[in-house]
């Protein structure tokens, strides 16, 4: 007997929560990327590590 196998349309729902999700996830990191740009001034650990990097 074949062993019993997943109806489509869960799969379907599967795949379209995973896309879902994945775009969250790309919106979340551009704006990660976006609010690290905006505050690398700030960011003391950088700084303390060019500094301790040019002896």
């Amino acid at each position: 007997m074949p062993k019993h196998t997943k109806k489509r349309s869960t799969i379907k729902q599967k795949h379209r929560r995973m896309k879902q999700h994945a775009e969250e996830n790309k919106a979340k990191t551009l704006d990660r990327k976006q609010l690290a740009k905006e505050y690398e001034p700030y960011n003391i650990r950088k700084r303390a590590f060019e500094t301790f990097g040019e002896d």
